[in-house]
């Protein structure tokens, strides 16, 4: 059934003729790379993807995006952290398995018999050679054998139409070349691609061609494309989802069938199908069956859902509806903050923030003075402060939602004092900060023995790593609201790299919401890359501030931050990471 073949489809004189330089040069690395792949053992690539996972995972983008996926996905029941991290590691594998196998395929086609298992096909029997089937999938597991093997499966089954798949393809060096190679290999498997980067209505056309035909299309849904699309909530975020597999089957009479394709024991391969679903309802509401239907589908497989691109909207957008965001955990010039409380108000309108709370160390005047001298202007930031407790390095923070008291507490003042004290001030909302590693359990478990628990805790701020898992389950052992913050000192950008979400609008929204425990942390996407000189120049200037009062500290503090504010100026007009 699969035959071992050389690059038949693209011959020598023919990619001569047709392919530049660079062209030729790319399709040689290809087809060597292929024959390289298939020499080589199986058990080896095993060992060299999960090395490769691995390596990823040690960088901060992909294990940024990984361990927010699995975040999503398990927000129900967040794993360690350590097993979080070993899960990003088996999704970045995954995918190289995926390339790996893919790239075998230009030297011989994978043996269904051998390696196929399809499981709920009764799901599609009954459409075969008698309506449209479009089939839905994750990118989970070795994806592309949907082309590569299951066209001769669907032969077995008496399937006389087309198998057609769209498909984004690697286009590195822009090169056509490679595009050729890669339909060419699934055209070998008796499956066409349709690739993505063409005019939107001569795309629809093919599809509808095939689809018509009472042919099968199989469409890539779970990451945004420039296609029209429509928000779907997803697991507890929201994901921009294409409307057009749901166009599509509305046009055609088609079914939609939810599946996955996984790796299984060895080298096998499974597809599971879900019950089709009809084309009945608005679209919205077809995208929403789709995406309940995949949820299941990517939680029992998670370590191979290899989507290693940001899609919740909620990370880097704007708030679903009837939620919005806070940062509550900023610093102004009051302490060691490189930016008036003004600055901050102007960035949260640019930011999606509705609500901040300034947590100056050990100083609350200018916030307090601030927020008197423009009470309808100040009606969205909560005054705080971040008190150093007894140690140095333990942080508490404090909001005063209704009661700005004239004092707080000397810095050295032990954490169940400062807990004590705050309980004391009216609408007070105690929080234990960017908790420290190996640390703030034991903090957790004196304050709960004194009856003085905070009311929440940061779960998301910058360094929280692998941590995050563990004080989420401790928030929910607790009874705490968990919360985001940026602890932004540097430029406004940082406003809203970590927030919270919560509903409603407006700062008594989030306090009651912090009360009710029905806040939830957030990580964004970073809108801005700090230079270097900035953070060194903010780090000299917090650590004269103890030292204020002498004569020549203060003009030194003036100078640092004049400078620093230079810097950020001159960074303003390229504030966004591409």
């Amino acid at each position: 059934m699969a035959q071992a073949t050389k690059f038949g489809p693209l011959d020598a004189a023919k990619s001569t003729a047709r392919y530049s330089r660079v062209d030729r040069i790319v399709l040689r690395g290809i087809v060597a790379a292929s024959w390289v792949t298939w020499a080589v053992p199986w058990p080896i690539w095993h060992v060299l993807s999960s090395a490769t996972g691995m390596y990823f995972m040690l960088r901060q983008k992909p294990r940024h995006i990984a361990l927010t996926n699995i975040r999503h996905v398990r927000h129900q029941n967040p794993p360690p952290g350590p097993v979080a991290w070993y899960i990003g590691a088996q999704q970045i594998a995954t995918h190289a398995k995926t390339i790996i196998g893919t790239l075998q395929s230009g030297v011989r086609l994978p043996d269904p018999i051998k390696r196929l298992d399809m499981n709920g096909t009764a799901n599609i029997a009954p459409s075969l050679n008698q309506r449209g089937i479009i089939i839905v999938a994750p990118h989970a597991g070795p994806y592309p054998t949907l082309g590569l093997m299951a066209n001769d499966w669907l032969r077995e089954q008496g399937f006389r139409g087309e198998l057609a798949i769209v498909a984004r393809l690697f286009r590195p060096f822009r090169s056509g070349a490679l595009m050729d190679w890669f339909i060419a290999c699934f055209a070998k498997a008796g499956a066409r691609i349709i690739p993505v980067d063409q005019s939107p209505l001569r795309m629809a056309a093919q599809l509808r061609g095939v689809l018509d035909a009472k042919g099968i299309v199989v469409l890539f849904v779970d990451e945004p494309t420039p296609t029209p699309s429509i928000e779907i909530p997803f697991f507890d975020s929201v994901i921009k989802l294409p409307a057009g597999p749901v166009r599509l089957a509305q046009a055609t009479g088609s079914i939609i069938v939810p599946c996955v394709v996984t790796f299984g024991k060895g080298r096998r391969v499974t597809v599971d199908l879900e019950p089709a679903i009809e084309p009945i309802g608005t679209p919205t509401e077809m995208l929403t069956a789709i995406a309940q239907a995949l949820e299941p589908l990517i939680d029992e497989h998670l370590d191979q859902w290899a989507m290693l691109t940001p899609i919740w909207l909620t990370d880097n957008q704007r708030p679903p509806a009837g939620f919005s965001y806070a940062d509550l955990h900023l610093h102004t010039i009051g302490s060691d903050g490189l930016l008036e409380v003004d600055a901050w108000v102007r960035e949260a309108a640019s930011s999606s923030v509705a609500v901040l709370a300034v947590t100056d160390h050990d100083h609350h005047a200018t916030i307090r003075d601030w927020r008197q001298a423009d009470r309808v202007r100040g009606r969205h930031v909560i005054p705080g402060v971040e008190i150093t407790a007894r140690g140095r390095i333990v942080h508490v923070g404090v909001l005063f939602s209704e009661e700005v008291p004239g004092t707080i507490p000397a810095p050295g003042t032990s954490l169940l004092e400062i807990a004590r004290w705050a309980r004391t001030v009216r609408g007070s909302i105690v929080v234990l900060v960017h908790p420290l590693p190996f640390l703030w359990r034991g903090q957790l478990r004196r304050l709960a023995a004194a009856g003085l628990l905070p009311d929440a805790i940061e779960t998301l701020f910058p360094f929280v790593g692998w941590r995050n898992q563990a004080i989420e389950r401790a928030a929910d052992a607790y009874g705490l609201a968990k919360l985001g913050g940026s602890d932004a000192h540097l430029m406004p950008s940082q406003l809203g790299r970590y927030v919270t979400r919560f509903p409603g609008e407006t700062a008594d929204d989030l306090i009651a919401a912090i009360r009710d425990r029905a806040t939830t942390a957030v990580a964004r996407a970073p809108r801005a890359k700090v230079p270097a000189q900035v953070y060194g120049l903010q780090s000299i200037y917090s650590w004269l501030l103890p030292f204020q009062l002498l004569p020549f500290v203060k003009p030194a503090r003036r100078k640092l931050l004049h400078r620093a504010r230079a810097i950020i100026a001159s960074h303003a007009t390229n504030d966004s990471i591409p």
